[in-house]
């Protein structure tokens, strides 16, 4: 499980069937209906072999992997921030935001400057080497470098800022 923090939702100019990298989806043919992406990447991912996109970024891997319809936003690439629930149940404190159960329940938006506010406050009461060394998180064992809760944070402001820049709010489910 994890938390993501993204910029409100914007204005779609076109949708295209991707893989996933950022290449290939700036190469992808546009379509005007989310409907017809979909059932493209439908019948791709079906198809018995598939070979990578133009500009695909992972040709040995990505083939393998089903395809997806993607909204292209008017605003260009989106930033998103997806941060695994053990540091998110660290994370989520630091911001002043409820961390729910264990984060299962954890969602929310925030106007973009409040939520820099928060981050720049988290920075600066964060110690520099901030972050567990290891958690245990179900069977899953997690191991942090040192600083790894600075270098989510600085992720967070990077996307942040971002929304300011657009004019959107911050959101996270």
């Amino acid at each position: 499980m994890s938390v993501t923090f993204t910029p409100g939702h914007g204005i779609t100019i076109a949708h295209v069937v991707t893989c996933g990298c950022p290449g290939a989806t700036e190469l992808a043919p546009r379509y005007g209906a989310w409907t017809d992406a979909d059932d493209d990447a439908g019948r791709a991912s079906a198809a018995t072999q598939r070979t990578p996109l133009p500009g695909c970024e992972m040709p040995d891997i990505c083939p393998q992997y089903p395809l997806h319809a993607e909204e292209i936003d008017a605003d260009g690439p989106v930033p998103d921030v997806n941060i695994h629930n053990g540091t998110a149940r660290l994370l989520l404190p630091l911001l002043g935001l409820p961390a729910a159960d264990g984060t299962d329940d954890a969602y929310g938006d925030l106007p973009a400057g409040d939520f820099v506010g928060r981050v720049l406050m988290a920075l600066a009461l964060a110690p520099q080497g901030a972050g567990p060394r290891a958690e245990r998180s179900g069977s899953t064992f997690v191991d942090h470098v040192p600083g790894h809760l600075r270098m989510r944070l600085d992720d967070l402001l990077h996307m942040a800022q971002w929304c300011v820049t657009h004019g959107r709010r911050v959101t996270w489910s």
